[in-house]
C-alpha cells in the first residue's frame, strides 16, 4: 500500500475490540491486524506480521507520520490526533457493541467504526482499505447498494465484508483495494464502517453516531463498577479495561492475546500464536477481578472451565481456544515474512498438550478468591476440585515443562509449589463447601505437607542463597517470585527475603526482570540474558507485588513507575520489554502482564494503607509504641 510505514513499533499500537476480536491501531492510522470472526479466526488485515502481502487500512493525513494516541477516558474506543501548521486532525476507532448478551439475532455483528475528524484547518487526507487472506488469498470487491462488499473466495464462516463510507470510495481491482483522497475542513467529519456478512445499505451517519455513543457508554458502565482510587487510579481502570476486551464474551474465555508471530527477540525464532485461552493467564485475570468486587466474571469463567474436556491424563490441558476446542494444531505460516522479518510465523500453539502440572494451582487459587469474594459456588465446581486434587496427588512428583513450556521435562521448583497450592486451595475450600469426603480432604492435606517438605529441601539451596529454578539444581529462575505470592512462605521469611535479592543481581537490569538465564548457544558462547529475549514483564510485577508484601512500598513503586511510563499514555502492556531500548516485544496487548499489573497495583495500595494505618496509631498511641 501506497505511505504504508512498514512494521511500526508494537508500542506504537493501540487496541480496539468488541470482546469477540480484536484490531490494532497503528499510530499512523493504519489498521494492521484484525481476524474475523474470532480472535482466532485468520486475519483480514495483517501487514503487522507482512508488510507487502498482509492487507492494512489506512484513514488519516495524506502524508503518513506517527500521531499521538489516547484512549477515551475509561474506554476501549481509541483517539490518533496529528496536528501542524496547516491543521490538526483526530481520528477515532471503536468496535460496538461489547456486550457478553446479545439478542441472537445480533451474535454475528462484527464491525469497526472510523471517524476522521478536522479539528482546525483544512487537512488533505486518505483513505486506502485492502483486506487480505495470507491463506486463502482470492478475494473480490464489488459494487453493492450504499458502498462496497469484498467478497472473500474460498471462506466458509465469513463470506463478505461490508463497507460503507460518506467518502465516494474508488477500486483498484488490480491491487484489490479501494481509497479516496480527500480534504477536510475545520468541523468536518468523515465516517467508514467494515461490518462481517452486514450489508452497507444498513448505515447512516446516524448510526455510526449512535453505535459509537452506545460503545463508549457501554465501557464507562463496566468500569464503573469498581471503586478504583489513589496515584495509579488511571493505570487499573486501564488494565482493567484491556483485561475486559481480552474476554471473549460468548464463553467467559479470556485470550492471552490478540495477535500472532510479534516476536520475543527481533529476527528470532520464537514467534508464537497467543491467540487462545491459557488457564494459568485466564484464572489470574478472574482472581483479580473477584478481589476487586467482579465475582460475575470468575463465576462464568469457572462455569466454562467445568465443561472443558482435556486431551492431556490432566482434568485441564494448558490451553484452548475460545470454544473450548482440545485441538489447537500449529503449522507456519509460510506466506508471512514475519513481523521485521522474525520468522517463522507460526499459527496455533503446540502447549496446549504439554504436561504442567502446576497450571493446576491458577485455577484452584481462582476458585478459593472467588469463593471468599461471595461467588456462588456451584456443584460442577466440585467436580473438578476433587479431579484436580486427586490429579496433583498422584502426578506432584513427575518432572514437566513448568510455566516457561521448555521442551524437556524437568523437576522445576515453580511447578511443585503451584501442586501445593491445588491442595491448600482444595483443603481450605472444602472447608467451606457442603460435600467433600472428610477422608479425601485428609489425604489431600497430608500431600500438601509432603510436597512442602520436599519443596523446602530440595528447592532452596544454601549456599545459592535462594530458591532454585529446578530441584537439586542452584540455577535463578525468576518463577521462584511465585514463593511468596501463592503464600507458600510469607514475604518476610529469611529465605524470600535472599531469593528476591538474588533474582534482581542475577536476572534484574534497571527495574526490569528477565526469566532465567538462557542455555541456547551460538557457536561455543552461551546467549547473553537481553539477547534471547526481552525482559518478561509479568515477573517485573512479580517482584513488585513481593516488595510491597515485604513492605517495602517505595522500592515497589519506583519499579511500578517505571513500567507505567514505559507503556505510555495508551497503559497497554506486551509481553516484553527490551529495557536497553525500551522497544515492546512479544504479543501485544498481553493478558499476563495486565492481570500482574492489577496485582502489584492492589498490593501497593495495599501496602501504603498498612503504613498509613500504623502512622495513625502511633499517633493515636505513642506511648505504647515508645514502650514498644
Amino acid at each position: 500500500m501506497r505511505d504504508l510505514v512498514p512494521y511500526p513499533p508494537i508500542a506504537r499500537h493501540g487496541v480496539i475490540g468488541d470482546r469477540r476480536t480484536a484490531a490494532l491501531v497503528a499510530s499512523d492510522g493504519t489498521i494492521d491486524w484484525l481476524c474475523l470472526r474470532d480472535y482466532d479466526d485468520d486475519p483480514v488485515f495483517a501487514a503487522l506480521i507482512d508488510a507487502e502481502r498482509g492487507g492494512a487500512w489506512r484513514m488519516g493525513p495524506a502524508r503518513s507520520a506517527f500521531g499521538r494516541q489516547r484512549y477515551v477516558d475509561d474506554t476501549a474506543v481509541l483517539t490518533t490526533s496529528w496536528s501542524d501548521g496547516r491543521g490538526a486532525l483526530e481520528l477515532t476507532d471503536a468496535m460496538p457493541w461489547p456486550e457478553d448478551e446479545r439478542p441472537r439475532h445480533d451474535e454475528p455483528r462484527r464491525v469497526v467504526l472510523r471517524r476522521l475528524s478536522c479539528t482546525r484547518g483544512a487537512v488533505d487526507c486518505v483513505v486506502s482499505i485492502a483486506p487480505r487472506d495470507l491463506l486463502v488469498p482470492d478475494l473480490r470487491f464489488e459494487r453493492d447498494d450504499g458502498g462496497l462488499a469484498v467478497r472473500l473466495l474460498g471462506r466458509r464462516e465469513l463470506r463478505s465484508l461490508g463497507i460503507w463510507s460518506t467518502l465516494p470510495l474508488s477500486v483498484d481491482r488490480g491491487h484489490a483495494q479501494a481509497s479516496a483522497g480527500f480534504v477536510l475542513h475545520a468541523g468536518e467529519t468523515a465516517w467508514i464502517v467494515l461490518a462481517a456478512d452486514e450489508a452497507p445499505a444498513e448505515w447512516s451517519p446516524q448510526r455510526a453516531q449512535d453505535a459509537l455513543d452506545e460503545t463508549l457508554r457501554t465501557w464507562r458502565q463496566w468500569v464503573g463498577r469498581f471503586d478504583v482510587h489513589g496515584a495509579h487510579a488511571n493505570a487499573m481502570r486501564r488494565s482493567l479495561l484491556t483485561t475486559h476486551l481480552l474476554a471473549y464474551g460468548p464463553s467467559g474465555a479470556m485470550v492471552a492475546a490478540p495477535t500472532l508471530g510479534l516476536p520475543e527477540r527481533l529476527g528470532g525464532q520464537r514467534n508464537y500464536d497467543y491467540r487462545y485461552a491459557w488457564i494459568r493467564d485466564a484464572s489470574l485475570s478472574a482472581s483479580s477481578l473477584s478481589r476487586l468486587g467482579d465475582t460475575d466474571t470468575a463465576g462464568r469463567y469457572l462455569r466454562w472451565l467445568s465443561g472443558l474436556g482435556s486431551r492431556t491424563d490432566s482434568p485441564l490441558q494448558v490451553a484452548y481456544d475460545v470454544h473450548g476446542c482440545t485441538k489447537i494444531g500449529q503449522r507456519r505460516l509460510r506466506r508471512a515474512r514475519g513481523y521485521r522479518g522474525s520468522s517463522p510465523v507460526l499459527v496455533g500453539n503446540r502447549a496446549y498438550a504439554q504436561r504442567q502440572i502446576g497450571s493446576l494451582g491458577y485455577v484452584a487459587d481462582c476458585m478459593l478468591v472467588a469463593l471468599e469474594h461471595g461467588a456462588r459456588w456451584r456443584p460442577e465446581y466440585s467436580s473438578l476440585l476433587r479431579r484436580m486434587a486427586r490429579h496433583t496427588c498422584d502426578d506432584w512428583r513427575e518432572p514437566d515443562s513448568g510455566i516457561w513450556e521448555l521442551e524437556r521435562h524437568q523437576q522445576f521448583v515453580a511447578s511443585k509449589v503451584m501442586c501445593w497450592v491445588v491442595l491448600d486451595r482444595a483443603v481450605r475450600i472444602a472447608e467451606r463447601v457442603i460435600g467433600f469426603d472428610p477422608d479425601e480432604v485428609e489425604g489431600w492435606r497430608a500431600t500438601a505437607r509432603e510436597v512442602r517438605a520436599a519443596v523446602l529441601s530440595r528447592g532452596y539451596g544454601r549456599e545459592l542463597g535462594a530458591f532454585r529454578g529446578r530441584c537439586d539444581h542452584d540455577g535463578i529462575d525468576a518463577a521462584s517470585l511465585l514463593v511468596p505470592l501463592v503464600g507458600f512462605l510469607p514475604a518476610d521469611d529469611a529465605r524470600v527475603t535472599s531469593t528476591l535479592d538474588r533474582i534482581e543481581e542475577v536476572l534484574g537490569f534497571e527495574e526490569f526482570l528477565y526469566r532465567f538465564r538462557p542455555s541456547k548457544c551460538v557457536g561455543e558462547k552461551p546467549l547473553p540474558v537481553g539477547e534471547f529475549e526481552g525482559a518478561f514483564l509479568p515477573c517485573t510485577f512479580w517482584m513488585i507485588t513481593a516488595r510491597a508484601m515485604r513492605g517495602e512500598v517505595d522500592r515497589a513503586e519506583a519499579m511500578l513507575d517505571r513500567i507505567e511510563h514505559a507503556a505510555g499514555e495508551l497503559g497497554l502492556l506486551p509481553e516484553e520489554i527490551d529495557p536497553r531500548s525500551g522497544d515492546f516485544l512479544g504479543n501485544h496487548p498481553l493478558l499476563f502482564s495486565h492481570v500482574e499489573h492489577l496485582r502489584s497495583l492492589m498490593a501497593v495500595e495495599e501496602a501504603r494503607s498498612a503504613q498509613a494505618g500504623a502512622r495513625a496509631r502511633r499517633t493515636a498511641s505513642p506511648d505504647r509504641w515508645r514502650s514498644t
